[in-house]
């Protein structure tokens, strides 16, 4: 089901007498439906929730963020608007899940990512459990061939699945998608914790030929570690970036599916961000993991929205 944009959502303080340059979010974010999907003439950004976790509940993690899409937006609202004024910031509102369909409502995604980039749009996709991973990679594999995946995250999510589709299954699926329609598996993980994944995972990365950066050597060579991403990002002619929120040390993202500890800092995924976004090979970025139900005072989704606002800048 589709759901939408929320014109409550949007909105927040007003500078008036700052013109122009004293303009945010609330104030810029067109509400948009897909009927009217078109290509812009100038850049255009595309927002699109995705409330699942059904993923994390099979994959028995603590539900709750399938309501993140909205409280990111919230987060997002009030913060002052730093782009191109060229750039149009387009809402499209949510894909929503019925008794627990992951499967169709995964299909709904996968058509309505592909569209967003065949009209040359940059989709950010708000999650919702990392099963959105999935839905955003099929959809931008619609459009393009070569693509490099890299993912900010504490965890491989390259279980095998078992009993269905999970939030811990998604990256290993893009492998089984691109074994069966003879393509390319490109995965590049940074911000790994040895002590969040069993040996059986590093063993099936091996195996899969991923690219693995620790949490560890982040932390103790920033430079090498972008180094390494930088190398990985010439290959391809697009980046399908994705970002999970529980890369983050659980002191400064309590609010998540799985928290961290010995996590990344919010300044070094800014810096990562930052590194992959220069390239201006990203195509589709998502924000996943955010629980509402075990935040405090919003901290995790407004670093969601910080990082967001950061990947624009």
């Amino acid at each position: 089901m589709i759901e939408l944009p929320k014109e409550s959502i949007w909105t927040g303080r007003f500078d008036d007498e700052d013109g122009e340059l004293g303009k945010r979010w609330h104030q810029v974010v067109e509400l948009k439906n897909f009927n009217s999907l078109e290509i812009d003439s100038d850049p255009s950004i595309a927002l699109l929730g995705f409330c699942s976790d059904e993923g994390v509940k099979r994959n028995k993690g603590r539900v709750g963020a399938k309501n993140a899409p909205d409280l990111i937006r919230k987060a997002l609202a009030n913060l002052p608007y730093h782009q191109n004024t060229t750039t149009k910031i387009q809402d499209f509102g949510n894909v929503k899940l019925e008794d627990g369909n992951l499967e169709e409502s995964r299909e709904v995604q996968v058509e309505l990512v592909s569209e967003l980039v065949r009209h040359h749009k940059l989709p950010i996709i708000l999650g919702g459990g990392h099963e959105t991973a999935l839905g955003n990679y099929l959809g931008l594999a619609k459009q393009y061939f070569n693509i490099g995946v890299i993912n900010i995250d504490a965890h491989f999510d390259i279980r095998i699945p078992v009993e269905g589709s999970t939030s811990g299954t998604p990256f290993f699926e893009m492998a089984q998608f691109c074994q069966e329609n003879d393509r390319p598996f490109n995965y590049f993980c940074i911000g790994i914790q040895p002590l969040g994944n069993t040996s059986a995972l590093f063993e099936r990365a091996k195996e899969l030929g991923i690219t693995t950066i620790l949490a560890d050597e982040v932390q103790r060579n920033l430079e090498q570690s972008l180094k390494q991403l930088q190398d990985y990002i010439e290959k391809f002619d697009c980046i399908y970036l994705s970002l999970d929120l529980d890369v983050l040390d659980g002191a400064f993202a309590p609010g998540v599916s799985a928290p961290c500890a010995n996590g990344l800092t919010p300044i070094q995924v800014k810096t990562i961000i930052q590194t992959i976004i220069q390239s201006k090979k990203v195509k589709v970025f998502d924000v996943v993991e955010l629980n509402p139900e075990y935040d405090q005072d919003n901290r995790t989704a407004k670093l969601a929205a910080h990082l967001i606002g950061e990947f624009l800048a």
